[in-house]
């Protein structure tokens, strides 16, 4: 299902969800869950929108309760592949963040989601070119913070947009706040976008 779209490899389709916890992703037989990790950028290709989102959460199910407290015989191939395939599933939690009309073409015209994709919209992981059109190319506005794990795709910031408002970073220890914080320090010198005030 990936040969005649823009984004990544296919993952599945909307199942269910809620507004408040996201959308429930019905995994792909043909994807390995292994593969997959949270906070992983998507896309949902909805009617008249395409929505931007990360995973949250990722789930093993199952069919039928017998499955889990009667095993098959794991020893013989051809029974736990029937089961895998048919038996046992994967889903993934999803948290839409924008939602983009089918008529935009700026940049500025990403609205946050306000509203979920329909039963069964398609789910693909994001592709450097999808990672791009949310986020902005390099310019003389947009300053290259990083990089999704896993991926090559780079994360940019409009620092024009950005010095307009009062800004934090947030996180655990350990996860990269001050060299965050220096690089976004360092991209507004580097393009004299605004003085800096600073608490740590």
């Amino acid at each position: 299902m990936t040969g005649s779209n823009p984004h990544g490899r296919y993952l599945g389709v909307v199942v269910g969800g809620s507004f408040s916890q996201g959308v429930e992703v019905r995994l792909d037989s043909q994807t390995n869950v292994e593969e997959i990790s949270i906070t992983h950028p998507v896309v949902i290709q909805g009617q008249n929108r395409l929505f931007f989102g990360v995973i949250t959460d990722i789930t093993l199910e199952s069919s039928d309760d017998y499955i889990r407290t009667n095993l098959p015989d794991l020893s013989d191939n051809l029974i736990t592949s029937v089961v895998s395939s048919s038996g046992v599933y994967s889903t993934l939690q999803v948290m839409p963040i924008l939602a983009i009309e089918a008529t935009m073409a700026l940049i500025e015209d990403r609205k946050p989601a306000r509203t979920l994709p329909s039963h069964f919209a398609c789910v693909y992981a994001a592709s450097d070119e999808d990672i791009e059109m949310v986020f902005g190319a390099e310019d003389h506005r947009h300053f290259w913070i990083g990089n999704p794990l896993d991926m090559e795709a780079r994360v940019r910031i409009d620092l024009e947009s950005f010095v307009t408002r009062s800004n934090g970073v947030f996180g655990k220890s350990g996860t990269g706040k001050t060299f965050l914080t220096r690089l976004l320090l360092t991209g507004i010198l580097q393009k004299s976008a605004a003085v800096n005030l600073v608490f740590d």
